[in-house]
């Protein structure tokens, strides 16, 4: 089926074409992967990364540091409320001892007077025994208290209060975090939790309101009353401070830092946090000073946790954060590989190559005379076409069998499966490009077997391949292998124009295999081409 008197001569006319467009080819190729295997061309991207990833790393310690501040300061809160509430069952105490003098005209004394103490006793004991719920602490053990309280509050008044606050003082570490960490749980049910988040949520605050609220009894305070905002405040920064500090600096000394590293470490994100509560703190008290109010509503809670809580992403413009991400994700050794040298440059050379030599094994010998010349001898029409193109194919077969081998051992000088491209994708790459080049070869093998004259063969076979590769330089700008900062998203429609398309190395250097497929195509494509210019060369009229 090949003529090989027919081959050689083929080889022979076309071997310094060959030779100049692989050495240039491979050449271009080593130089490319060599260069950027020396030059630190990712650092720029790395760097970019780097800071987004530590801006969103921030915004999340800024966020945990709110919502830890937050819930200090209401445990806090919650606990001065129930302490100074219990005040009342005093007031209590002296209005029924009011009522029981307007309505018999005595004061009460002796038994009425103990049977009134009673009587508040068991109605305070009452309000407040749902608290007690969880607890060690029981109701009758609180109206027994409250009883001895009223009992010695007739002697001395204020020793009596003190006394009773320092007792309602030693429950509330039972009582408030159960209470609060109770309703976190609730609120995270509302929203849909798991299971296991709804136990992080209800330990992570029952361990927070504990803190809290013993922070809080500790203080030596004779009333509720003394212990201000400004105390809240102070106690829970200096609580999440401490959180922080500690938090970071145990894991830096389990992960084997060193002590000066875990130290430093440590102190920056408790940096972080007093930034993030002081900012929060802040806007609340914007918030209050602008209306003239006592309370913030829950939106402006929420919209000072934001500005406490923004990183350098919530500070740009949505689409150049959007946009700048993707150039801290882009991978410049893929795109200048993969994309611009082996779908467009590393294609050039070998197109102008297959459309030479094309158009030369057929059109161009049945346009000059010299076709006529070879089939005078006992050589078949279809002998002469399949022994071009196996000449076509195995030319084109040896130039990529040499580039794969120089690409290779480019990669292998740039540090082999560490480098960015490992050898696998390196391989992958190269064959499809051998594919492209496969199909690209079958249409101008087609078009020269078809057309006698070497115009119409260029013309068609030349001018097309030369189409689809402009259309996949004007693609590249519309793809999304370019960020969108760059990117023009109507240009991507020349993607759809170019057979260069199916040569998916977005696939290929994603690790995904929809790029078989498209392989898949290309062969296809191949072979058809190549059958239909066998079949039409051996049946058509030749000017002989």
């Amino acid at each position: 089926m090949i003529n090989r008197a027919l081959f050689k001569q083929s080889c022979k006319a076309n071997w310094v074409k060959w030779l100049s467009v692989t050495v240039a080819t491979c050449a271009m190729l080593a130089i490319v992967i060599i260069v950027l295997g020396n030059l630190a061309i990712n650092d720029i991207r790395d760097s970019l990364k780097d800071v987004f990833a530590q801006a969103d790393e921030q915004s999340y310690l800024k966020e945990n540091s709110v919502d830890f501040y937050e819930l200090y300061l209401t445990s806090t809160e919650v606990s001065n409320e129930t302490l100074s509430s219990t005040l009342v069952v005093f007031d209590q105490y002296e209005m029924a001892k009011q009522q029981y003098e307007q309505a018999s005209g005595t004061k009460p004394e002796g038994e009425v007077l103990t049977s009134i103490q009673n009587q508040v006793a068991i109605a305070f004991s009452s309000q407040f025994a749902p608290m007690l719920e969880g607890t060690e602490f029981t109701q009758a053990q609180l109206q027994m208290i409250v009883t001895n309280c009223l009992s010695s509050y007739e002697s001395d008044k204020e020793t009596a209060k003190i006394s009773f606050q320092n007792t309602i003082k030693s429950i509330l570490p039972q009582i408030i975090p159960n209470q609060i960490a109770q309703q976190a749980a609730n609120k995270a049910l509302e929203e849909g939790k798991s299971e296991e988040e709804i136990e992080l949520i209800k330990s992570q605050t029952l361990a927070i309101s504990t803190k809290a609220v013993n922070s809080y009894v500790s203080k030596n305070y004779s009333n509720a009353d003394q212990y201000s905002r400004e105390d809240f405040v102070n106690d829970a920064n200096h609580y999440v401070n401490s959180y922080m500090y500690d938090y970071i600096y145990n894991m830096q000394k389990s992960l084997g830092a060193e002590e000066s590293v875990a130290i430093q470490n440590a102190t920056a994100v408790k940096v972080i946090a007093n930034t993030a509560t002081t900012t929060y703190e802040f806007w609340l008290n914007e918030y209050k000073t602008q209306e003239g109010a006592t309370e913030v509503t829950d939106e402006q809670k929420a919209d000072a946790k934001q500005k406490a809580c923004e990183s350098i992403s919530d500070q740009i413009p949505e689409k150049v954060a959007v946009a700048l991400k993707e150039l801290g994700n882009m991978d410049m050794y893929s795109l200048i590989i993969g994309s611009i040298f082996y779908k467009i440059a590393g294609l050039l050379l070998p197109m102008v190559f297959v459309i030479m030599t094309a158009n030369s094994l057929i059109a161009s010998q049945v346009d000059s005379g010299s076709m006529a010349y070879v089939l005078s001898t006992p050589t078949k029409r279809r002998t002469v076409a399949i022994t071009q193109l196996a000449y076509l194919l195995l030319s084109l077969f040896a130039m990529f069998a040499l580039l794969t081998i120089v690409s290779v051992i480019s990669v292998w000088i740039s540090g082999g499966n560490s480098f960015a491209i490992n050898y696998g994708e390196i391989l992958l790459l190269n064959a499809g490009a051998y594919l492209t080049m496969f199909a690209i070869a079958g249409f101008c093998f087609m078009c020269s077997a078809i057309f006698n004259r070497t115009k119409y063969s260029l013309s068609i076979g030349g001018g097309l391949t030369i189409f689809a590769l402009v259309c996949t330089i004007l693609g590249l700008f519309g793809s999304t292998v370019v960020p969108s900062a760059m990117r023009i998203s109507q240009m991507n429609f020349f993607n759809y124009l170019s057979i260069i398309t199916l040569f998916d190395v977005v696939s290929i250097l994603g690790g995904t295999m929809s790029y078989l497929w498209k392989f898949a195509i290309l062969l296809g494509i191949g072979i058809i081409t190549i059958i239909i210019g066998i079949f039409r060369f051996d049946k058509k009229d030749l000017p002989l």
